[in-house]
């Protein structure tokens, strides 16, 4: 692998005639910022959300976040959640609209007052033992129509691992549990191809599968090469725990297939946000994300097409002012 450095060691074999050729030469490819594209807040008032990003951005601004998604937005509260995008740059937020309610009106209330895109999950329907064409319907195609129109993209949280997780806290057979009780027989198989079918009927719409759509690098890859509106975020299963290293075989692998498809990969972590929910935890979760990154050693350009530059295209964002008030960034 090759062992890409900072664009200001390269720059110091001549400036100056060289006099400062090989100071800090170990120095590596930092992110300009983060965005991460998948959060969620659980307050609903425009100052208990203020109240909330004001402590997450004030210690995790020395990390390099500079803006954060959350979902959980509709009608009820759009205003409340409109009103923060407007005066703080740093929030921003998607529409979340659940698999029985494909409305439009509802949809454009959230677009009118500022939403960034929309947030889609599956687990209603597992649970529910909802048959996962219901995205089909009528409705459903006028609202990604919409969404095209608008230009913002669909993040859509579509599948669900089986099994355990205990490395990222994650309990065994999530919402598939309810959904057997309900009688599901469908498998993680047909809700991938229920929402590749939605992402090919809709090419000019972008879609973001949430958690990599629980699958591993090689049908990533194929599903990639065959959909060109297909991204996903990295929350959840792009994570590393404090104190450990990726193995060099994994880390290797990861950075290649990120190396190749960074163009489609959009930072997310699935952090919950509310006044109950900011202690270590949720920080740590945060860090986790930015450590697997940092870890695959990317070279420049995909490292600030993942942390920030994805989003921003995606998204609409333009790129921001990175303010400084310490001598260094960790």
């Amino acid at each position: 692998m090759d062992r890409p450095h900072a664009r200001d060691v390269r720059e110091r074999e001549t400036a100056d005639a060289g006099f400062s050729r090989g100071w800090g030469e170990h120095f590596q490819p930092c992110e300009r910022y983060w965005i991460d594209c998948h959060t969620h807040m659980r307050e609903e008032t425009s100052d208990a959300i203020g109240a909330v990003i004001e402590p997450w951005h004030e210690r995790l601004e020395a990390w390099r976040l500079r803006r954060h998604l959350a979902m959980d937005g509709n009608p009820e509260h759009a205003d409340d959640f409109g009103a923060v995008a407007q005066a703080d740059d740093r929030f921003r937020w998607l529409v979340w609209m659940d698999h029985d309610e494909p409305d439009l009106a509802n949809l454009e209330t959230c677009l009118s007052a500022g939403a960034s895109g929309l947030k889609l999950h599956n687990a209603p329907v597992i649970r529910s033992g909802t048959d996962p064409t219901v995205w089909h319907r009528d409705g459903w195609h006028d609202v990604f129509e919409r969404m095209a129109a608008a230009d913002k993209p669909v993040l859509w949280h579509v599948t669900q691992r089986l099994t355990d997780s205990p490395y990222t806290g994650g309990g065994r057979h999530s919402y598939w549990s309810d959904g057997w009780e309900a009688g599901v027989e469908y498998t993680n198989e047909d809700l991938l191809q229920s929402f590749l079918a939605v992402v090919d009927e809709h090419p000019n719409t972008d879609f973001i599968g949430a958690h990599q759509l629980h699958l591993g690098f090689d049908r990533l890859h194929a599903l990639l090469r065959n959909h060109p509106n297909l991204h996903f975020d990295t929350s959840i299963g792009w994570f590393v725990r404090w104190g450990d290293r990726l193995h060099p075989e994994d880390r290797d692998r990861a950075r290649s297939f990120a190396m190749e498809w960074s163009d489609r990969i959009l930072f997310g972590t699935d952090c919950v946000l509310g006044s109950e929910l900011m202690g270590e935890y949720v920080y740590q979760q945060f860090l986790g994300h930015v450590r697997y990154l940092r870890q695959l050693q990317l070279s420049h350009e995909p490292l600030q097409a993942i942390s920030h530059r994805n989003a921003e295209r995606l998204f609409g964002f333009d790129s921001m002012d990175v303010p400084r008030k310490g001598a260094l960034r960790p």
